[in-house]
């Protein structure tokens, strides 16, 4: 009986600890697949973000629907993941002049993930702001596209998003009646300005804001110039915005002239009587 329960005992030890390899044999390849699986996934992530990014300029529309993912498949993302797939939807979709309203919660995880000492938290800002802007939020978008040119002050290379903060910021002011705000924010906007297409875009805003603050020369001068570099270049929509602009801005002006010149024709018939 002895011999009996020693060999039982023997049995059960050994059968155990082969339980136990098993289990960590388990356990080993488990993580490892979990782990070839979050590489495979990081990768596939990493793959999807750096491929949209390179046909984000000419390609918008083929872009959003290639980051037309599933609510499921997002919330398997990480933080630095999910944050970073909101600056390319909103960007794809701001390319792609469509609202803003789906981005609005991914938005709000990237501006708690960034630090203001990134750039992309500025990025984040400026699509906030546009989407408040959207909602006719303009004090809260006023605020977040500030936000976003106090980050920027510390990226004197990130031109492209401060020249997008700069024209939604003016667009903003000169929409609610704050004309001499929107006139600074422009002429900061042509500074950062260096192709044609920006400049006419930027002069022809500057134009607007003289004819609405009733500066003649400086509204058909600054007219003019946006019609030069929307030929220069050669953008067909820049070139029709600019010249409807200033048929309308010599026709304001001249009615202008015709009223005074009126106003003061019995005076002058006088003084030649």
């Amino acid at each position: 009986n002895s011999r009996f329960t020693n060999n039982y005992l023997y049995l059960c030890r050994r059968q155990n600890k082969q339980a136990i390899t098993k289990m960590k044999i388990t356990s080993a390849l488990l993580s490892l697949s979990l782990l070839l699986f979050s590489c495979s996934h990081n990768n596939e992530t990493e793959a999807l973000f750096l491929k949209t990014d390179s046909l984000m300029d000419e390609y918008p529309d083929s872009v959003l629907q290639l980051l037309n993912i599933q609510p499921k498949e997002i919330e398997d993302f990480s933080d630095k993941e999910c944050a970073r797939y909101a600056l390319l939807l909103a960007r794809a979709t701001d390319k792609c002049k469509q609202s803003l309203l789906p981005c609005d919660s991914l938005l709000n995880v990237a501006i708690k993930y960034y630090d203001d000492d990134e750039k992309e938290r500025a990025t984040a800002f400026l699509y906030k702001g546009r989407l408040e802007a959207e909602m006719n939020s303009t004090e809260n978008a006023i605020a977040h596209l500030q936000e976003g040119l106090l980050i920027l002050t510390n990226f004197p290379k990130e031109v492209e998003t401060k020249r997008h903060i700069l024209s939604s910021l003016g667009n903003l002011y000169f929409d609610t009646g704050y004309h001499e705000e929107a006139g600074k924010i422009y002429q900061k906007l042509y500074k950062y300005c260096y192709t044609e297409k920006d400049k006419s875009i930027a002069l022809n805003a500057i134009s607007l804001y003289y004819c609405i603050t009733n500066n003649e020369d400086s509204t058909i001068t600054n007219q003019k110039r946006a019609l030069r570099y929307a030929l220069a270049a050669n953008d067909s929509s820049l070139i029709a915005s600019s010249k409807f602009n200033l048929s309308l801005e010599f026709y304001q002006f001249e009615d202008k002239l015709l009223q005074s010149v009126e106003e003061h024709t019995p005076e002058m018939q006088k003084f030649i009587a």
